[in-house]
């Protein structure tokens, strides 16, 4: 009888560490997930879009996308004083324009991609923004505010090519590739000429 009494509380207290193991889980997992914030509120997920992105996108999606002939007059004449060498619109597939300038061999590369319509070229440079995504081996992102505008720089050392992006407006995805470094590239970016695109706010 004591032996079976034995076995008994054996069981009830193994039973009982197991209870207080899971509500000490539970508790952990609460307390991250509902970590107060200065005000005493909870916080957001942080990849969740703000109230401000959902109408943006909302926005964006009623805007008639401009046409191929509106993003190439944006396209700017010089490179870092390289001559353009040639520009193309993809006004069919996916609301863009580009220019290329210097030489062949190693260019500068200019792109102007329309956010607005179905396109969620805008929402996926955000997106960027949120996840911090790395690239394969060997290449690297690297996420920075310059001047006011979140940035995404894409560095392949290997092959020595950069490209830095960012939105313009809330709209226009603008990006520069070439060889220089990032803060270089950044430098290039011709803002009076961009603010032809004001008018289509």
């Amino acid at each position: 009888m004591k032996t079976n009494l034995f076995y008994v509380l054996i069981i009830l207290l193994a039973a009982a560490c197991q209870e207080g193991s899971k509500t000490d889980k539970k508790e952990v997992v609460d307390t991250k997930v509902t970590s107060p914030t200065q005000k005493g509120n909870t916080t957001k997920n942080p990849y969740q879009d703000s109230e401000n992105q959902k109408a943006l996108y909302k926005a964006l999606k009623k805007k008639a996308p401009l046409t191929g002939e509106q993003l190439l007059a944006i396209i700017p004449e010089h490179i870092n004083g390289n001559a353009k060498l040639g520009e193309h619109r993809y006004e069919a597939s996916s609301q863009a324009a580009n220019g290329a300038y210097g030489s062949f061999d190693s260019p500068y590369n200019f792109w102007i991609e329309d956010g607005s319509g179905s396109k969620a070229i805008v929402r996926n440079f955000f997106d960027s923004l949120k996840f911090k995504n790395q690239g394969p081996e060997g290449t690297e992102y690297v996420y920075q505010e310059r001047d006011g505008y979140k940035t995404v720089a894409f560095l392949q050392p290997k092959i020595k090519r950069n490209q830095i992006s960012f939105i313009y407006n809330d709209r226009f995805r603008i990006s520069l590739e070439g060889s220089d470094s990032p803060d270089d590239l950044w430098s290039y970016i011709d803002f009076e000429n961009l603010k032809k695109l004001d008018q289509y706010n």
